[in-house]
C-alpha cells in the first residue's frame, strides 16, 4: 500500500475498464499498474504520474504497451523515466490515423517509439528533450 492510502486511483489488475490496447508499469514495490480508462476520471497515466509523485519512494522500474493479438512492446528495464502519450497524424482530404507513444528517458534524451493504433503496424521513433517530453513523462527519483 502507497504512504498516502490513494491506491484505489489506479488499477493493479485488469478490470471491467481496461482497454484492449494498454499500458503495463512495473513498479519498484513488486507492483503491477494497468491502464484503465474510468469514466469521468484523468487518463491513467495522469493518475499514476501524480499517484507516483505521491510517494516519492516507489518508481517505475518497467513499462510496456499490450495490443491486440499478443502484440507486447516492452521498455528497457530501470531507466530515469517513462513516458506515454498520444499522437494524430492526418493529410489533408485523407486518411487519418492514431499514434500511441512509447518511451523512455536514459538521463539525457527521452527516446519514442510511436506504433499506429490499434494493430502496431507502423511505427517511428523520436527523440525528445525532457522540456519537450512534458507531462507524458514520469520521471523516476
Amino acid at each position: 500500500m502507497s504512504k498516502d492510502g490513494n491506491d484505489s486511483n489506479l488499477a493493479f489488475g485488469v478490470t471491467s475498464t481496461t482497454p484492449e490496447v494498454r499500458f503495463i508499469a512495473s513498479l519498484s514495490d513488486g507492483r503491477t499498474v494497468i491502464q484503465d480508462d474510468r469514466p469521468g476520471k484523468e487518463h491513467a497515466w495522469i493518475r499514476l504520474s501524480k499517484w507516483i509523485k505521491a510517494n516519492s519512494n516507489i518508481s517505475i522500474s518497467n513499462l510496456r504497451l499490450q495490443g491486440l493479438k499478443g502484440k507486447d512492446i516492452k521498455m528497457p528495464p530501470n531507466q530515469k523515466g517513462y513516458f506515454l502519450g498520444k499522437k494524430q497524424n492526418a493529410t489533408w482530404g485523407g486518411s487519418q490515423s492514431n499514434y500511441l507513444g512509447i518511451g523512455y528517458y536514459d538521463g539525457q534524451i527521452v527516446n519514442v517509439v510511436w506504433h499506429r493504433q490499434p494493430k502496431f503496424d507502423h511505427s517511428f521513433t523520436e527523440n525528445r528533450t525532457v522540456a519537450n517530453a512534458g507531462f507524458f513523462l514520469i520521471k523516476n527519483s
